[in-house]
């Protein structure tokens, strides 16, 4: 009974018809601004402020500017559920974008997919969060189907590689991610794992594992992992004298994993939906970097920066599409909206959503170079 009259009153609040001209535009943003994830948390919040404070420069929508309401979810799915149980109860946001993980993201998408607000996640790429039947949901991170399918296409087709060991972390990002490789090469390819090895993604040592893939003796090694976690099996692999390139998808993607793994990650691939070189990207993706750049003291944006600033572009799509339609911001509408944006030019590619909420656009696969930079492979 508590929960119902929670969602009456949210609904009085938010979803009554129209907001006036002197009102805001109250969006949400919650991802994990503490803890070991905290660098991936500011990419997602600063992806997502650059198109706020470019749609409130430009005028908003007949005046009507966007505010922010930030929350930070610790990368835990209680703390993610508080989160978004109070921006949309007591914040009361009519749009909100997050997380990073994708448990917190299948856990809290529950709260606004039962108050029916729209909700885009950026960097969160487990299959099933688009594939459970919730309407509110939608993503600009390409789905673990996509990465694991570009990475593992890459390691057979262009390397040539027969023998292939995975290493991942538990949780919902590494065994999801793991799992999927596993189908795609035997689905695709008839083929097995020559080594499948899972961690804990608080464990300081993976040398048993590590040592199980050299035993494999495989001719490449997929990391289904974050950033940190990859620095240390990476760093393993190349201290036991294994020379089977490194590979593995969007979870890589930091800054900090070069400055944790250092010349043992050098030459790494990974898939991306982002590279950060305006003198060969798309337009789009150039004003992007530029932009960018100027908010943030000529930092190089990364592509959790890329998509968390598409993800807020195209919560805009819906809310204009909602005041063209209905001359209000309505809910249905404002989701409406979302998912009829099709061949848009944005940071991380030109974006077609589909039923779903997925965006979909080609998959990049980025190597590692000298002194943590990135090279585009395919």
């Amino acid at each position: 009974m508590k929960r119902l009259a929670l969602l009456v009153l949210v609904f009085a609040l938010a979803f009554t018809g129209v907001v006036s001209a002197a009102d805001t535009i109250r969006i949400g943003c919650y991802a994990p601004l503490s803890g070991d994830s905290a660098m991936v948390g500011k990419s997602l919040v600063d992806g997502v402020q650059l198109a706020v404070d470019e749609f409130n420069a430009a005028g908003g929508i007949d005046g009507q500017l966007i505010e922010l309401f930030i929350e930070d979810d610790e990368q835990t799915p209680k703390v993610a559920n508080n989160a978004v149980n109070k921006l949309i109860y007591e914040d009361n946001v009519i749009g909100i974008v997050g997380t990073v993980a994708s448990g917190c993201v299948l856990s809290s998408m529950e709260i606004s997919w039962d108050a029916e607000v729209p909700h885009i996640t950026p960097i969160a790429s487990g299959t099933s969060i688009t594939h459970m039947g919730n309407p509110w949901i939608a993503r600009t991170q390409a789905s673990d189907e996509l990465q694991a399918g570009a990475i593992v296409r890459y390691a057979v087709n262009d390397l040539g590689a027969k023998r292939i060991a995975v290493i991942f972390q538990d949780g919902d990002y590494g065994t999801g991610g793991a799992e999927t490789v596993k189908a795609i090469l035997k689905d695709e390819f008839d083929m097995e794992p020559v080594a499948y090895e899972q961690f804990e993604s608080s464990a300081l040592d993976v040398s048993a594992q590590v040592l199980n893939i050299k035993n494999a003796d495989p001719d490449a090694i997929i990391i289904y992992t974050m950033y940190q976690q990859g620095a240390l099996v990476a760093k393993k692999v190349r201290e036991l004298g294994i020379d089977a390139p490194l590979m593995g998808c969007g979870g890589l993607t930091n800054a900090k994993l070069y400055e944790l793994g250092g010349d043992a990650v050098v030459g790494l691939a990974n898939t991306q939906t982002f590279f950060a070189d305006a003198s060969k990207a798309a337009p789009s993706a150039a004003e992007f970097i530029t932009k960018f750049q100027e908010k943030y003291d000529g930092r190089i944006p990364d592509s959790n920066n890329a998509m968390s600033y598409d993800a807020m572009r195209i919560m805009i799509e819906g809310l204009k599409y909602s005041w063209e339609k209905e001359g209000s911001f309505v809910n249905t509408a404002i989701m409406e909206g979302i998912k009829s944006v099709k061949e848009l030019p944005l940071a991380s590619g030109t974006i077609t959503m589909d039923e779903n909420g997925d965006a979909n656009r080609d998959i990049l696969i980025i190597g590692i170079t000298d002194g943590g930079g990135y090279e585009l492979i395919k």
